[in-house]
């Protein structure tokens, strides 16, 4: 009887961790501030939030796509995104962490010609998902 019940929870845990829950710390992680990057269930699709606002209509993403690297001052985040409409550009975006503000989607070169862009180190989204832990997002 004791070995079906160990069993049975090695199988439950195998099975949370493999389904896509994470019951040790969720799909997010913060970056700076109220902005947190989400690793979708794939574990290859990287989203950016801020918390407190809606972006379910705009792709899942405050910049309307996924992100493909991405980099972070006090500052400025900036992040190259692939657009989720196929009829926006993809590009380079920049956002000013305290207001808000977003602006872009840069070509690579227009990107390295902004002031904004100076300085902060860039990173494919999975690097920069590992280098965010232990930092998990508060929801």
């Amino acid at each position: 009887m004791k070995s079906t019940s160990i069993i049975s929870v090695v199988v439950l845990l195998v099975a949370s961790a493999t389904s896509g829950c994470f019951p040790f710390g969720g799909h997010q992680r913060t970056i700076i501030g109220d902005y947190r990057l989400e690793q979708w269930e794939d574990s290859e699709t990287f989203y950016l939030h801020k918390r407190g606002q809606d972006d379910s209509a705009r792709g899942g993403s405050i910049m309307d796509g996924t992100v493909i690297r991405i980099g972070w001052s006090p500052r400025y985040i900036v992040a190259e995104r692939h657009s989720i409409f196929r009829g926006d550009p993809d590009g380079w975006m920049i956002i000013e962490v305290r207001s808000g503000t977003i602006i872009g989607a840069f070509p690579d070169a227009d990107f390295r010609a902004r002031p904004e862009a100076r300085g902060i180190q860039v990173f494919k989204a999975s690097e920069a998902w590992t280098k965010l832990w232990p930092r998990v997002a508060r929801l």
